[in-house]
């Protein structure tokens, strides 16, 4: 919740100022934890869904708020269900590939919102 309310409320274009850098300082974080502990993906790490979450919080605000629920919960699923490429992705080594398999689900669910309000826009139009 404290996400959405923050998506919403801040200015458009510093959500996704404040994404990537959470994604970069998560990048940071997740690789410091890999090495620390031997787990490369710790369930203890959130970092990688707050970022993934505002990258596409700054997709869905161009196409209407009112996806925003809709879209995290698809995200989360997909977040939990890790398909192809998310499984893929997850791969790749240390805390890039940590904040990367949470930020394909994000990405992929926020263009495809995106699109079907645009598509649903032009016809109410």
């Amino acid at each position: 919740m404290p996400l959405l309310l923050v998506s919403i409320k801040l200015p458009r274009l510093v959500v996704p100022v404040l994404a990537i850098t959470i994604f970069a300082l998560g990048v940071y974080v997740s690789s410091a934890i890999d090495l620390a502990t031997g787990v490369k993906d710790d369930r203890r790490i959130v970092i990688d869904e707050v970022a993934a979450f505002l990258i596409g919080a700054s997709l869905i605000r161009q196409a209407g708020w009112k996806m925003l629920v809709p879209f995290a919960a698809l995200f989360l699923f997909l977040d939990r269900l890790k398909p192809w490429p998310m499984a893929y992705v997850e791969q790749v080594p240390s805390g890039l590939g940590v904040m990367l398999d949470d930020l394909v689900p994000a990405l992929l669910v926020g263009i495809l919102f995106a699109a079907v309000q645009h598509v649903w826009n032009r016809r109410s139009a």
